[in-house]
């Protein structure tokens, strides 16, 4: 994944659910690090789905760590080019 990328995913993460990125363990589950409903995490699909110009799949809303989130939206992104 590009670094702008995943800078633009960090800052959504940021705005959207008033989270640090840096303190989330990308390998464990995001919901236990954060508290995340399930509004809040489609509010951060839309935004990311603006932001990046992409449409994400439903598959996104099964990720369970960072890394999964990352795994799909780079694949989105690779698609879309």
């Amino acid at each position: 994944m590009e670094a702008q990328t995943k800078q633009k995913i960090f800052d959504v993460i940021k705005k959207e659910i008033n989270a640090d990125p840096a303190t989330i363990d990308p390998a464990k589950p995001i919901r236990d690090q954060v508290s995340l409903d399930s509004m809040q995490f489609v509010g951060l699909v839309a935004r990311l789905e603006i932001e990046l110009d992409i449409e994400l799949p439903m598959a996104i809303m099964e990720v369970k760590t960072l890394n999964e989130f990352f795994d799909v939206v780079d694949g989105e992104m690779k698609n879309r080019n």
